[in-house]
């Protein structure tokens, strides 16, 4: 049995299913540390079934400003490792305190490490910080026995930072892609009741987007893309968010018909994209984005940025959706347009999502996990 350690910032309703399954194998034995309850001010309530520790840390002021999430300083982290025993740790990132700490750790006592890596290099960051990321980070790469990356975007940026091909494998954010997909075709005879709780006009072509009202995720511009597409494409907005208000404002200056829907429940998420015929993303910047894996099991077409992480896998122009340039409405709102005037183009696009995502559960993630682990433990040997 090989004993694992990851080194995780916080627990996601993502990442929690996917370390369940590996726990409950009888190969591998997993603790996860956890930096904190949330290091990003998240308030998701994720169950957990596999064995965890969660650190105290004191909160360095001022550190979201740089690495955009809380650093909560975590000497605990030593004594978690020491009394793991790991014969593999699995890192994180390297951008909090738990998980710089580990990376030295697992050098200092020779223990074998693999990142987990979600970020990527498409799109603008500040020169300061990918200076420091082209310093610092090749050399992560090539001391780590393997790398597990969310997608293709992470794994090419692994690649060109020094990491061995065969060491790499797709541990991805994802859903119970059996699980949504069968919910949505168990709700699809309730559409249209569900449309009116929603507050949704019957013969709207609604657009959905589940996302925080936060700038980064570009709402402004689809709110501009929907008013310039013109009726009937309508949005509906899930999420909260400082922007809001702002938000509110601008589709009452255009004229456009928006449902803020707020923070939904998960039992009602389903219902969401189940009351929608579209699902847009136009993220300025986003190293994944689970909501695009939420929708494409309930077999929407897609309407992506190509700032949008998941894109590159789980979209294929013309096919399930259409790819626009992050900020570009008028390009936004010729896509939506075109997929909002032509029932049958909608419904093409959204089986394809369907045979898309299929492959995207969490069964090969977890087979990547275990196989890129036995291969840093064999290195251990």
């Amino acid at each position: 049995m090989t004993r694992v350690v990851v080194v995780s910032p916080e627990p996601t309703p993502y990442r929690a299913p996917l370390f369940d399954r590996v726990a409950a194998r009888d190969d591998i034995e997993l603790t996860v540390v956890y930096a904190a309850r949330s290091v990003v001010g998240r308030d998701w309530q994720v169950p957990i079934h596999h064995e965890a520790r969660f650190l105290r840390g004191l909160r360095l002021p001022g550190a979201a400003r740089v690495v955009r999430h809380d650093y909560p300083i975590t000497p605990g982290i030593v004594s978690a490792l020491r009394a793991c025993r790991p014969d593999v740790v699995v890192v994180s990132g390297w951008s909090t305190f738990a998980s710089q700490v580990a990376l030295a750790w697992c050098r200092v006592h020779r223990i074998p490490y693999v990142l987990l890596v979600e970020s990527h290099d498409r799109g603008s960051r500040a020169g300061w910080r990918r200076a420091v990321k082209d310093a610092v980070v090749p050399r992560l790469v090539r001391r780590a026995s393997g790398v597990l990356a969310v997608g293709s975007l992470a794994r090419e940026s692994m690649l060109a930072r020094g990491a061995r091909p065969d060491r790499v494998g797709i541990f991805a954010n994802t859903i119970d892609v059996g699980a949504f997909a069968q919910r949505a075709a168990e709700l699809a005879s309730r559409r249209s009741e569900i449309r009116e709780e929603f507050g949704l006009e019957s013969g709207d072509v609604v657009v959905v987007c589940l996302a925080r009202l936060v700038p980064e995720k570009g709402l402004d511009t689809l709110i501009r893309a929907v008013a310039t597409a013109g009726r009937p494409v309508a949005l509906l907005l899930a999420g909260s968010g400082a922007e809001r208000s702002s938000l509110e404002r601008l589709a009452r200056d255009l004229d456009v018909p928006v449902t803020f829907a707020g923070d939904l429940p998960w039992t009602r998420i389903i219902e969401a994209y189940v009351a929608s015929d579209i699902f847009a993303l136009l993220s300025l910047r986003e190293t994944w984005g689970v909501v695009v894996n939420e929708a494409a099991a309930c077999g929407l077409p897609l309407v992506l940025s190509d700032q949008v992480g998941a894109a590159p896998d789980l979209l294929r122009d013309g096919e399930n959706g259409l790819l626009v340039a992050a900020g570009d409405s008028v390009a936004a709102a010729a896509a939506l347009a075109a997929i909002a005037r032509d029932a049958g183009f909608r419904r093409r696009l959204g089986e394809r999502s369907r045979q898309i995502i299929e492959p995207w559960g969490y069964e090969s993630s977890v087979a990547s996990f275990v196989e890129v682990v036995n291969a840093a433990a064999a290195d251990r040997n």
